[in-house]
This record gives C-alpha cells, sequence and structure tokens, in this order.
C-alpha cells in the first residue's frame, strides 16, 4: 500500500510533470510547418492535375490497334532509284561538257593571242587563212581533249546501265561527227592582229553558240538518257 502511494506521488513530481508548452516554442512550431499547409485546396489540386489522364487512353489504344498505313509504294522504288539515277547522269554531263567547252575555248585564245604576237610583218601585210594557220592547234587544244571527256561521261552512261542490267539494250554511243569541221567557221578570214575580235567571235559561237559543240552534245546527252529510261520501261 505505501508502494502505490509512493508512486503516485512521483508521478506527481514537479520533474514528471509536462512542461507548459511557452510562446517561444509555439513560434518554433509554427515556423516549422510546411507552407503548403495553409492552402489545402491548393494540395488538392495539385494531387488531381498528378492524376493520370484516363479518359484519353482508351483513344491512344485505339489508334495503336489500327497503324497508318504507308503512302510509298516499295514496289516502285527499284524505278524511281534508276531514273534519279539516269537524271543525275544527264544533269553532270550538261555541266561538264559546258565547263570543259568553256575552259577549251579560253585556252584556244591564249593560242590564238600567241600566233598572232608571232606574225612577221610580211605575213601582217600578206595574211593567210586563218582556218588553215589555225588548224593544227584547234585540234591539239580543243578537238581532242573534247572528245577523251566525251568518251568519259559517255563510259558512265554505260556503267550505269551495266549496272541496271541494260547494257546492249541501247546504243549509247554520243556521236562525234560535228567536231570534224573545226576551224571551217573561221574560212575567209585573214589571219592578222586586226582581226583578233571577229576570230574570236567565230570561235565563241562554233564553240558556246545558240548551235554550238557545246548545245549539240548537251541535247545528245538528254536524247541518250531518255532512250535508256524507255528501254528501261519496255522490260
Amino acid at each position: 500500500m505505501n508502494n502505490i502511494s509512493t508512486q503516485a506521488a512521483l508521478s506527481r513530481s514537479p520533474e514528471n510533470l509536462a512542461k507548459p508548452e511557452g510562446r517561444w516554442d509555439k513560434t518554433v512550431a509554427f515556423l516549422q510547418r510546411d507552407i503548403r499547409s495553409f492552402f489545402p485546396s491548393e494540395e488538392g489540386k495539385d494531387e488531381t492535375a498528378n492524376l493520370p489522364d484516363t479518359a484519353a487512353a482508351p483513344d491512344a489504344l485505339g489508334q495503336s490497334e489500327h497503324p497508318i498505313e504507308s503512302l510509298v509504294d516499295f514496289g516502285k522504288l527499284p524505278d524511281m532509284a534508276f531514273r534519279r539515277e539516269v537524271l543525275d547522269w544527264r544533269d553532270n554531263f550538261h555541266a561538264n561538257v559546258t565547263n570543259i567547252i568553256t575552259e577549251l575555248q579560253q585556252a584556244f585564245f591564249y593560242q590564238v593571242d600567241a600566233e598572232l604576237r608571232d606574225t612577221s610583218v610580211f605575213r601582217k601585210l600578206i595574211t593567210r587563212p586563218a582556218n588553215e594557220v589555225l588548224q593544227d592547234s584547234f585540234v591539239r587544244i580543243v578537238r581532242m581533249p573534247l572528245i577523251t571527256a566525251l568518251r568519259k561521261e559517255e563510259a558512265n552512261l554505260n556503267a550505269c546501265a551495266r549496272k541496271w542490267a541494260l547494257f546492249g539494250k541501247a546504243d549509247l554511243a554520243i556521236h562525234m561527227r560535228m567536231l570534224n569541221s573545226e576551224c571551217a567557221s573561221l574560212y575567209g578570214i585573214g589571219f592578222k592582229p586586226g582581226n583578233r575580235s571577229l576570230i574570236e567571235a567565230r570561235v565563241q559561237t562554233l564553240l558556246l553558240g545558240p548551235e554550238g559543240f557545246a548545245m549539240h552534245f548537251c541535247d545528245q546527252g538528254s536524247q541518250l538518257s531518255r532512250k535508256l529510261m524507255e528501254v528501261k520501261e519496255s522490260c
């Protein structure tokens, strides 16, 4: 009985009684609160916003069950690749032929100037025809390099035909007959310094004019590429 009384007295002792919460403790507890606790409606709103959109889920599943059909006809891809390769050859042929003829023309003009400077006083008085004087130079500087360039382009087109199993099914040769004219356009012009501008104008018309070498061979390139595509269509 005495033990029970002693325990009750100890429980009511000042050391075991809870200390009253002071003003400072309340202030610390207030500052330690999460600021979001002051806005309960916002917390609910945030939780709602984080929920998955279940309404859109059925639509997404429905779309995955019906994939969009491809608009590309894969059966036509080889034909498209062939046409692209042939047309690339044609465009490159036009550019290469025009560039090489322009360079050859400039080189020939340098040769004309050099030969005019070396013309003797006698030849300035009694002139020779320009086509005779410049014949060998034209063949060496213009005709032969141009033939080499054209044969290279012809080989590229035949390589394309061989790649697509069309080699030998069409004549893809570039005809050089036009080059046989050589310096015929200079006939009747005396070779002297006073005729320099006239000689160069005639040569420029021969090489780069509307009916000159460049236009003639570019037209051949277009015809050959079209011929090869027609052969492919007929196979």
